[in-house]
C-alpha cells in the first residue's frame, strides 16, 4: 500500500472515531466534565453536590430569555452563556432529579405571557429596545414555585449560591424560623400594624423586612428555654440569668446557628425605654450588653471601650469652634467600613455582595483567641487608623475636634467588628445545668399570689400525662456551630444609614444582617458555599502591558499639563495688562508694546500645540492598548494552534520519509 493512499485510510479512519467517540460521549458521559479553568469555574462545590444528592423529588428550572433582543447587550449574552453551562451542569450531576428547559422569550408572544406570569422581570437597555427576561423560575412534583426574578451579571459570584437556594427552598419550602432576644424596640411582628391608623410604632427597615421574609419569635424577658428554629437572634440583650444563658448555650450547641449583635455603647438602648430585666421589666434598657461567660468558651471576647476610625469617619453637623458656624467634620466615633477587600469579606456570602458598605457608631472592639476545632473568620474590619475610648467617655459623645485633640500621632491597629465562628463548640456550663433561682421578693404594696387549694380545684377529667422530657444536656457540639458576631447593635437603626430625605439606605446595615440570617437558616451545605470568581476575567499580560504604557504616557501629560499651565498663566497675565480702559476697553492690544503682542500669539500657538499633543497621547494610548490586546489574542487564538498544527504536519512528514527510505 502506498503512503498516499495510507494517509488517507488512516484519515478515515480517525474521523471515524472521532465521530464514534463523541456519539458515545455524548449518550454514556454526560455527567462527566473534565474542569480545567483556575478558579474552578464549571465545578460544583461540595455543598452543592451534597444539597442535589438529598432532592427527595424532581425539580423543573426554566430559564426565560430573550435571545433576540439580547444581542444588543454583549455583556448579558455573554453571561447568559455561563447561567446556561451553569444550569446544565447541575442537570448533570443531579441524577435525573432537575431538569433544565430554556424558553426562549419574544415580544407579544406565549411566552412572554409565561415569563410575566412567572415573575420575570423584563430590562430595557434602551428607552425604544424590546424588553428582555432573563430570570429563572423553579417548580417541583407540587407545583412549589420559587423563582430568581432577573440575573443580574454584577451578582456572577453568587450565581451558584443563587441556584442551589432555589432548589433548596423547592425541597423546604417553610420560611426560616428565627427565636429574637433582644432589649431594644425590634418587634417584627409588629411591623405588619404599624402601617395601620393606630397600630404599634413604627418598625426600622430591618425589623419590617425581618418580619416580612422570616417567621420571627421574639421571647418574653423572662424565657427560660428557647423554640426549636433555624436561628437564634440575640441583639443586644439584657441582663440575662444563668438559666437563660445555659438555655443559649443549649441551642447552640444543639443547632449551631446564632447570629449576635452586642454593644459596649448603645445609643438607641439609651434613647428607649424599654426594658428587658424579668424581675424588673420596666428598667431602661442597659447601655451596654455582652456574653463573656458563652464567648469565652469561644475564643470571642468584647472589652468594655469603644473603636474610633478616623479614616473612614462619617461626617456630622458640628458647631465649629473658631467661627461658631455650622459645620461638618468627620467624626471618628461613626464610621463606615467599605465594601472593599481588606474591610468587607468578598468571599463570604454574607457579605461579598455588599456594594456601599457598613456604617458603624460606638462599636466595639472583638479580640479573637484561638481554640482547638474552631476557625473564625473577620467579615468586617477597621482601617488602621484607630484608636480606643472607655464606654462612658464615648456616651459623652465629645466632639470631633475634642477627639482630635486626644488622637494619638501614631499606632492604631485594624479592628475587627464583625465575624464568622465555625466548628465544634464545648458547652460554658461543664458543671451542668444551674440551680433554678428564687422568684422574686414581693415587694411593698405588692400581695404574693394565693397558693391554689386542692379542696377548691375541681379534679382532672383525664389523668395527667406529664411533661415532656427535656433533651439530654450537651458539653460538646451536635452540630458544627455557624455563628456571626457583630460588635455593635446600633447600626440596625434607621439613623445609621437611611437618608430621611427620600427613604433610601446609604449603606447596606439591613442587608447585612439579613443576608447573615438568611445564610445561616439554610442548610449545613448552604451555608459551606463561598462566593466565585467571575468568569470574565481580563489577561493579566495585558493589563500589566496597559499600565506600563499608561504609567509612561502620564509622566508626559503630566509635564505639558505642567507647561500648559504656566503657559496659561502668563497668557492671562498679559491679557489682564492690555484690556485698555476708555476709548480703548476691550482692545487688546491697546497698552500692550509689539514685543509683548507677539508674545501673546506664541504663547497662544504653544497653548494649541500643547493641547494637541495631549490629545494625541491620549489617542497613542488607546491604540497601544488596542495592539497590546490584539498581539495577546493572535498569540493565544491563532498562533498557539497553528505551531501545533504545524509540528503535527511536520512530524507526520518526516516519519513518511523515514519509510520511504526504508523501502
Amino acid at each position: 500500500m502506498s503512503a498516499r493512499r495510507f494517509a488517507l485510510f488512516a484519515a478515515l479512519a480517525l474521523f471515524i472515531a472521532f465521530i464514534a467517540v463523541n456519539v458515545t460521549a455524548n449518550s454514556w458521559f454526560r455527567s462527566w466534565r473534565l474542569d480545567l479553568t483556575e478558579n474552578h469555574l464549571y465545578s460544583l462545590s461540595p455543598g452543592t453536590q451534597q444539597t442535589l444528592d438529598a432532592l427527595t423529588e424532581p425539580v423543573e428550572i426554566k430559564l426565560y430569555y430573550s435571545r433576540d433582543a439580547a444581542r444588543t447587550a454583549p455583556q448579558l449574552q455573554t453571561y447568559a452563556g455561563r447561567v446556561r453551562e451553569m444550569l446544565q451542569t447541575f442537570q448533570a450531576r443531579s441524577h435525573g432529579r432537575v431538569r433544565f428547559v430554556e424558553v426562549d422569550v419574544e415580544a407579544y408572544s406565549e411566552q412572554e405571557d409565561d415569563a410575566v406570569e412567572a415573575g420575570i422581570e423584563p430590562v430595557r437597555p434602551t428607552q425604544d429596545g424590546d424588553p428582555i427576561y432573563f430570570g429563572l423560575a423553579g417548580a417541583n412534583a407540587i407545583d412549589d414555585k420559587v423563582g430568581i426574578p432577573y440575573l443580574d451579571p454584577q451578582r456572577e459570584a453568587f450565581l451558584e449560591y443563587e441556584i442551589t437556594r432555589l432548589i433548596f427552598e423547592l425541597e423546604h419550602p417553610e420560611r426560616t424560623s428565627v427565636a429574637l432576644i433582644t432589649s431594644l424596640p425590634i418587634d417584627p411582628a409588629a411591623a405588619s400594624a404599624s402601617t395601620q391608623l393606630g397600630g404599634a410604632a413604627p418598625q426600622s427597615v430591618f425589623a419590617t423586612e425581618m418580619g416580612r421574609l422570616m417567621d420571627v419569635t421574639k421571647l418574653a424577658p423572662d424565657f427560660t428555654t428557647i423554640p426549636d428554629v433555624d436561628v437564634l437572634a440575640i441583639i443586644h440583650p439584657g441582663t440575662l440569668t444563668q438559666q437563660q444563658l445555659y438555655a443559649i448555650d443549649q441551642f447552640i450547641l444543639r443547632k449551631g446557628r446564632a447570629f449576635i449583635a452586642l454593644d459596649p455603647a448603645s445609643l438607641l438602648a439609651q434613647q428607649s425605654g424599654g426594658g428587658f430585666d424579668p424581675f424588673n421589666p420596666v428598667a431602661p434598657a442597659p447601655v451596654s450588653s455582652n456574653l463573656p461567660q458563652l464567648m469565652e468558651r469561644w475564643g470571642v471576647s468584647m472589652a468594655p471601650t469603644v473603636v474610633l476610625d478616623l479614616e473612614n469617619a462619617l461626617p456630622v453637623q458640628v458647631q465649629d469652634p473658631q467661627t461658631g458656624q455650622p459645620a461638618q467634620a468627620p467624626q471618628p466615633l461613626f464610621f463606615s467600613v467599605p465594601a472593599e477587600e481588606g474591610h468587607l469579606d468578598r468571599s463570604d456570602l454574607m457579605t461579598a455582595w455588599l456594594r456601599r458598605g457598613v456604617n458603624f457608631g460606638l462599636s466595639g472592639g472583638l479580640t479573637v483567641a484561638q481554640r482547638d476545632g474552631v476557625t473564625i473568620q473577620p467579615l468586617a474590619r477597621t482601617s488602621g487608623r484607630t484608636m480606643r475610648l472607655p464606654a462612658e467617655a464615648a456616651m459623652s459623645r465629645p466632639t470631633p475636634y475634642d477627639i482630635l485633640r486626644i488622637w494619638p500621632p501614631s499606632g492604631g491597629r485594624v479592628e475587627t467588628i464583625a465575624l464568622r465562628l465555625s466548628g465544634n463548640l464545648d458547652t460554658a456550663f461543664p458543671n451542668g445545668a444551674p440551680a433554678a433561682e428564687a422568684a422574686a421578693v414581693p415587694t411593698e404594696g405588692e400581695q404574693p399570689l394565693p397558693e391554689p387549694s386542692s379542696a377548691t380545684s375541681p379534679p382532672p377529667a383525664t389523668p395527667p400525662t406529664g411533661p415532656a422530657q427535656p433533651p439530654a444536656p450537651l458539653t460538646r457540639s451536635a452540630t458544627p456551630a455557624q455563628i456571626v458576631i457583630v460588635s455593635d447593635a446600633d447600626f440596625l437603626a434607621d439613623d445609621f444609614y437611611i437618608d430621611p430625605r427620600n427613604g433610601a439606605p446609604g449603606a447596606d446595615n439591613a442587608s447585612f444582617a439579613l443576608n447573615a440570617i438568611d445564610v445561616l437558616g439554610g442548610s449545613d451545605a448552604l451555608v459551606s458555599l463561598r462566593s466565585r470568581a467571575p468568569s470574565l476575567r481580563r489577561m493579566e499580560l495585558v493589563d500589566n502591558m496597559e499600565r506600563d504604557a499608561e504609567r509612561r504616557i502620564r509622566d508626559r501629560q503630566e509635564e505639558l499639563q505642567g507647561e500648559l499651565q504656566e503657559t496659561e498663566a502668563r497668557l492671562a497675565e498679559l491679557q489682564a495688562r492690555g484690556r485698555g480702559s476708555g476709548f480703548f476697553s476691550g482692545d487688546l492690544g491697546a497698552e500692550l508694546t509689539p514685543e509683548e503682542n507677539t508674545e501673546i500669539e506664541r504663547f497662544r500657538a504653544r497653548v494649541i500645540e500643547v493641547r494637541t499633543e495631549l490629545r494625541n497621547s491620549e489617542r497613542d494610548l488607546r491604540s497601544d492598548i488596542e495592539r497590546l490586546q490584539a498581539a495577546v489574542v493572535f498569540i493565544n487564538v491563532w498562533l498557539a494552534p497553528l505551531l501545533v498544527a504545524g509540528a503535527g504536519l511536520f512530524l507526520f512528514w518526516r516519519r513518511q520519509r523515514r519509510g520511504s527510505a526504508r523501502r
